[in-house]
């Protein structure tokens, strides 16, 4: 079932419904199968949270919420939407190239599910992840899936072994309805993993007798069949990779502690980003940065930063992730708010905010 907001009737009914009410009523009130909003009359978000969104093109934004999927090509101008039950309320979630992956705990083990329709159907992968002699030793939990091309996804495990525990690396192929186990590390605890294209990746880890702080970076030039060390790198807690391309990639932590790399992960020069950061690389050059008090730019591939003034409407740009389409347009987004670029985080719009008084 597919509700839209473009049907002239329907905008009356909006208009009318909704005039003198100072943003207290929303589109909600009127037909309850709508979470996202028109601004133009003042209609927000209400009983529901977005879950994830990112920009398809220059003007359309595609999104789930907890309640269902929506998706607009005019900026909620109009807008449509598709009701499903979110399945994501635990475990964790995995997106990129048209795939949703879902990954929950199940005894020792987990289920691994995919959408290829934004979430509105999935479907579980059905074969063998875990063989039953490395269950044996401890249950297996799944931290992060990367989706690549082909319907190729990597997963980043941990396992508890008694006291102690290892890191693992699964590879999944959809397509051919095939997984092995690829690298695993015991008396480690894995941080990150990501890949800069279906060969090439890179994998954060730490010895847990090591001393703190330490990370050891590995990388694999052959899709994550075979992994080698590089680099060991000092004075990060719980720090996560940001790859820019096949030979640049950024590694930092929440605290603000960053280093770049343009040599492949041998070598790395300290750089200063800002606290509570993710990263995502548009090109080769430009990187942005999602600061727990703002954003920041860089121009040359993550080795110089520059903190943007992001404000819309008198308030400034907040969220929890970020989806950019290329260098000038991109979006930031929280569970009740969303924010769009067109040059690059100079200026800001506000589509979709809590408070009626930014769209006056």
């Amino acid at each position: 079932m597919k509700c839209t907001n473009q049907m002239p009737w329907l905008t009356l009914l909006l208009v009318a419904a909704l005039a003198g009410c100072k943003g207290e009523g929303t589109l909600l009130d009127v037909y309850p199968m709508e979470p996202i909003v028109n601004p133009e009359v003042r209609a927000l978000i209400k009983d529901n949270r977005i879950v994830h969104a990112r920009l398809a093109s220059r003007n359309q934004i595609i999104g789930i919420t907890e309640k269902g999927g929506f998706a607009t090509a005019d900026r909620f101008k109009s807008f449509a939407f598709e009701p499903y039950t979110w399945p994501g309320g635990q475990g964790v979630m995995g997106f990129g190239n048209g795939i949703i992956v879902h990954a929950t705990a199940e005894g020792a083990s987990f289920v691994l599910r995919y959408s290829v329709d934004n979430g509105a159907t999935w479907l579980r992968y059905g074969g063998t992840i875990i063989g039953e002699d490395d269950l044996r030793q401890g249950a297996v939990q799944v931290l992060k899936p990367v989706i690549g091309v082909g319907r190729l996804i990597w997963l980043l495990c941990q396992q508890d072994i008694g006291q102690g525990g290892r890191a693992l690396v699964y590879r999944v192929d959809l397509e051919s309805r095939s997984a092995m186990l690829c690298w695993s590390k015991a008396d480690a605890v894995a941080s990150d993993i990501d890949f800069s294209d279906a060969e090439t990746g890179w994998l954060l880890c730490a010895d847990r007798a090591g001393r703190a702080g330490d990370a050891r970076m590995l990388k694999t030039t052959d899709g994550g069949l075979t992994w080698a060390e590089v680099a060991v790198l000092e004075g990060l807690t719980d720090p996560s990779i940001a790859v820019v391309d096949a030979n640049q990639l950024l590694v930092y932590d929440r605290a603000g502690y960053a280093f770049h790399s343009a040599d492949g992960g041998l070598s790395y020069t300290p750089v200063t980003i800002g606290e509570g950061m993710a990263c995502q690389a548009v090109s080769a050059q430009t990187v942005y940065a999602l600061l727990a008090d703002g954003l920041a730019k860089s121009t040359d591939g993550g080795r110089t930063w520059l903190t943007l003034h992001a404000e819309a409407s008198g308030v400034y740009v907040t969220g929890n992730a970020m989806h950019f389409y290329s260098e000038r347009q991109g979006i930031v987004y929280g569970s009740d708010r969303l924010f769009v670029t067109d040059d690059g985080g100079e200026n800001w719009e506000v589509l979709v905010y809590p408070y009626d008084y930014v769209f006056e």
